[in-house]
């Protein structure tokens, strides 16, 4: 199934404007001053009162409930469309017109610098000094997101902040597998008999229109979804009319010789922990189970204040994820006698279908369970007086709406699991190249990550 979306007129006008996607960066680039602004000076010492803060404070509230989830919720369905309006890439950009353009070296084109500056937020950002709960914490790591892509434009070329080290670049690239969207020629033949090269030349890098790719792509060579991020300048371009966006079955690229970087089976492994951590703590008994073996750890190291949370979330998102992606990819090894690598990559594909569908619903149900505080989100932007208000008990939420939203959400969340494991058993099965041992263990690793959580959700519901 691949259907041109470009049928549709206006769509296809939209995307070969020459001010798309710039106009968007601009809105988004006003949208990002606002939220940063709505941030500063908003801080508390106190983690009780800061857990009612994070949502009653207009910005934190847009950012943490609402902006970013629907980035993962467009990320699976939709491909890498987050970056094409991400203010960050307009910013490097314009930065690269007056740099050094100096070429990125080999560790940043390595992938590292991406799941390190990932890996760093959530440990040290998120889960030490709580980023996401403290509206100015929150500002001060937007401003320094800022200032790095401002920095990565004046020193190396094209877009090699959005290309090498954008924390979320590893994230949004391999969701965007999952999607049933992609950027793609419509003839090999095309590009290959054409003469200019437009999409490529080297001379219009640096446009603030009409640029050609800065992201190290021809696009008759786009095989998967990871690199793309759909500014749709090669379109704008193109004297042959041969980009399309297509509509496609999801997991396509799956089917392909698909390789992951040993930084993209690192950033897996993160994620994979989190999302697991994110699902699990919705139900209290199975976060005192998930839990139970990190407090011992940090108990028996006598660390106590916001440091238990950094040494959580290593064991959580580091240590028990990369265990279970070491065991499974032994077996498969010794089985098959591949490179390590390669079982590595297997076994982290395998579990992305699920990971991914389990983003998913923890991206909505943190949207929905946050639409009661919107009734007081613009009274009072700043939410310190709605918070102190909400927990002494003079002001309550209105929960009918996430109330009726709850009983279908279950049974998403029931369904999920099950839904994510039979796309990758799909795709596992579709392996014909390898042997029916190799497919087993893979089989069975996803199997163990989605059972883990449909067993979760279900005792979840049921307590």
């Amino acid at each position: 199934m691949n259907i041109d979306l470009f049928r549709i007129s206006w769509l296809k006008a939209l995307y070969r404007s020459r001010w798309f996607p710039l106009l968007p960066q601009i809105f988004t680039f006003i949208c990002f001053i606002f939220l940063v602004y709505g941030g500063l000076g908003v801080t508390t010492n106190d983690m009780n009162f800061a857990k009612t803060l994070r949502n009653t404070n207009l910005s934190n509230l847009i950012v943490w409930s609402y902006w970013w989830p629907v980035i993962i919720i467009v990320a699976v369905l939709a491909g890498r469309h987050w970056c094409t309006i991400c203010p960050m890439e307009l910013v490097t950009s314009l930065m690269g017109k007056v740099g050094l353009k100096r070429k990125p070296g080999r560790f940043l084109k390595s992938g590292w610098v991406m799941t390190l500056f990932f890996g760093t937020i959530l440990l040290l950002g998120i889960h030490t000094f709580a980023i996401h709960r403290i509206p100015e914490r929150m500002a001060i790591y937007m401003l320094t997101l800022f200032g790095i892509s401002i920095f990565a434009g004046l020193i190396w070329e094209k877009r090699t902040f959005c290309t090498h080290i954008c924390p979320v670049g590893h994230l949004l690239g391999l969701y965007s597998l999952l999607s049933f969207i992609e950027w793609r020629v419509k003839s090999q033949k095309t590009c290959v008999e054409c003469k200019t090269k437009d999409c490529v030349a080297k001379g219009r890098h640096y446009n603030l229109t009409a640029r050609s790719c800065t992201s190290n792509l021809y696009p008759a060579k786009i095989k998967d979804n990871r690199k793309c991020i759909l500014c749709a300048q090669c379109l704008t371009l193109c004297p042959k009319d041969n980009l399309t966006l297509r509509l496609r079955r999801p997991l396509s690229d799956f089917f392909s010789d698909l390789k992951l970087s040993t930084a993209e089976i690192g950033f897996i492994v993160i994620i994979s922990g989190f999302v697991v951590y994110e699902i699990l703590s919705e139900g209290d008994v199975n976060k005192a189970l998930l839990l139970a073996f990190p407090v011992t750890i940090t108990n028996l190291l006598g660390i106590t204040g916001i440091w238990t949370g950094t040494i959580n979330a290593i064991i959580l998102f580091i240590i028990f994820p990369f265990l279970f992606l070491v065991i499974f990819s032994s077996l498969r090894k010794t089985i098959s006698g591949e490179k390590f690598k390669d079982s590595m990559t297997a076994i982290a594909l395998a579990v992305l279908p699920v990971m991914g569908g389990m983003h998913l619903l923890k991206a909505l149900l943190k949207t929905i369970s946050r639409i009661p505080y919107w009734t007081y989100a613009f009274n009072d932007t700043q939410g310190i007086e709605t918070a102190e208000a909400l927990i002494d008990g003079t002001l309550h939420l209105d929960e009918a709406i996430p109330q009726t939203i709850n009983p279908f959400l279950t049974g998403i969340a029931v369904l999920l699991p099950i839904v994510g494991f039979g796309l990758s058993a799909w795709v596992i099965t579709g392996r014909k190249k390898e042997s029916l041992s190799m497919r087993a263990i893979t089989m069975a690793a996803a199997l163990f990550y989605s059972g883990l959580f449909e067993v979760s959700i279900i005792v979840w519901w049921l307590i």
